[in-house]
C-alpha cells in the first residue's frame, strides 16, 4: 500500500473528525467579528487540503526520502508518529492538572523525541524558554485564563 494513501486517509479522517465537531462550537461573533469556530474551521480546511494533496500525489514521499538518503523505516515512522499523537493526547489530559507551562514543555520534549531527538534535557530547557513567556503573554497581556500550575494554586 502506498504511504501517501495511508497518510492521506489518516489526515482525511482527522479533517472529518474536526468537521464533525464544528457545529458544537459557538458561532457567535467575538473579537473582530470572528467566532470561536473560526480557527477550528481553518484547521479543518487545512487538513482537508493536505489530505487531498497526499491522496493525489503520484510519487511516494517515502521514495523521495529514500532517494535523498533521509528515509525512516516505516515501522520506526509509525512509532514516531504514535509518540507525537500520544504527546498531544497527554498534553490535553495534563494541561488542567499540570498547567500550561509544564504540560506544553512535556509536549515539546515528547514531540522532539518523536522527531528523533536524543537530548531531552536540552529539549526541556528550550521548551521552558518558549512556554513560560508564551504563558505570560497569554495570561498577563491578552488576559486568556491559562492555568500556570493548578496543583500549587497558581
Amino acid at each position: 500500500m502506498r504511504p501517501n494513501l495511508v497518510g492521506g486517509l489518516g489526515v482525511a479522517l482527522g479533517a472529518a473528525l474536526f468537521a464533525a465537531g464544528l457545529p458544537g462550537i459557538d458561532s457567535a461573533g467575538g473579537y473582530a467579528g470572528l467566532s470561536q469556530r473560526f480557527l477550528p474551521a481553518v484547521v479543518t480546511i487545512g487538513l482537508a487540503v493536505c489530505a487531498v494533496l497526499l491522496l493525489t500525489r503520484r510519487e511516494s514521499v517515502l521514495a523521495q526520502a529514500e532517494d535523498a538518503g533521509t528515509a525512516v523505516a516505516p515501522e520506526r515512522g509509525a512509532a514516531r508518529l504514535a509518540m507525537v499523537v500520544a504527546a498531544l493526547l497527554l498534553h490535553m489530559a495534563l494541561i488542567g492538572v499540570a498547567g500550561f507551562v509544564l504540560a506544553s514543555t512535556l509536549l515539546m520534549v515528547l514531540v522532539s523525541r518523536g522527531y528523533g531527538s536524543r537530548r531531552p534535557a536540552r529539549d526541556a530547557l528550550i521548551a521552558l524558554a518558549i512556554t513560560a513567556p508564551m504563558w505570560a503573554v497569554f495570561a498577563k497581556v491578552l488576559g486568556v485564563a491559562l492555568p500556570f500550575l493548578p496543583l500549587a494554586g497558581f
